[in-house]
């Protein structure tokens, strides 16, 4: 099934936001490196896209979105129909009660996160997975230059502007400093890996596990 066809029965805006998503975010990529079976959380899950995504090319994995927003989280519950695997909720990463998570998914959520708050974001992230469990954190790096203040032109509409997504911060640090707080945080096996060849935004993926 192609995700975006979940979508169809949605209004307009919903369409157009998911569909842009979808052609500027590497997703596939990954969706690629999640676990095939188990649980995954995804913090932030708007629509719920990638969510939906990795619960249909994963079919034994059992996926719960969270997101502040109401109207995104009633726009991917809509989407879910007969489907018991995959779930939505509205929230952020601190009214998850559940832990021993096989894998946390964040993708384009840390930036909007307060930067003094990262720390403690990132340690509950830590925290709601089991030993073992794996951590997808797409971003976007400061380099090269023009890619990032175009990206920040656009997050700049969609916040502040449009106020299609919540929040503001507005706060992206290099590969090196990420990989340090995700040490900090206590993960180990950090690796990074730069996704934003084909696209106009410099995405970055972060995996790392909780040991």
């Amino acid at each position: 099934m192609d995700v975006l066809g979940l979508y169809r029965p949605l209004p307009r805006s919903v369409r157009l936001h998911t569909r842009i998503r979808a052609w500027t975010c590497p997703l596939a990529a990954v969706v690629e490196r999640a676990p095939r079976s188990g649980r995954l959380l995804e913090v932030g899950s708007g629509h719920g896209l990638f969510a939906n995504a990795v619960a249909l090319a994963h079919p034994g994995l059992d996926v719960l979105g969270i997101d502040p927003d109401p109207r995104k989280v009633v726009s991917a519950e809509a989407t879910v129909g007969a489907r018991t695997r995959v779930r939505f909720r509205r929230g952020y990463l601190g009214d998850v009660p559940e832990s021993g998570f096989d894998a946390v998914a964040v993708l384009d959520v840390l930036y909007l996160v307060p930067r003094g708050d990262w720390p403690s974001f990132l340690r509950g992230l830590f925290e709601r997975l089991r030993p073992g469990g794996r951590l997808l954190l797409k971003d976007v790096e400061p380099r090269p230059r023009w890619k990032f203040y175009r990206c920040l032109a656009q997050e700049a509409l969609s916040v502040r502007l449009l106020g299609i997504t919540h929040g503001g911060a507005f706060a992206f640090v290099p590969r090196a400093e990420m990989e340090t707080l995700l040490r900090d945080a206590g993960f180990t096996g950090v690796r990074a890996t730069g996704l934003g060849r084909g696209y106009l935004t410099p995405h970055v993926l972060y995996e790392a596990e909780r040991p």
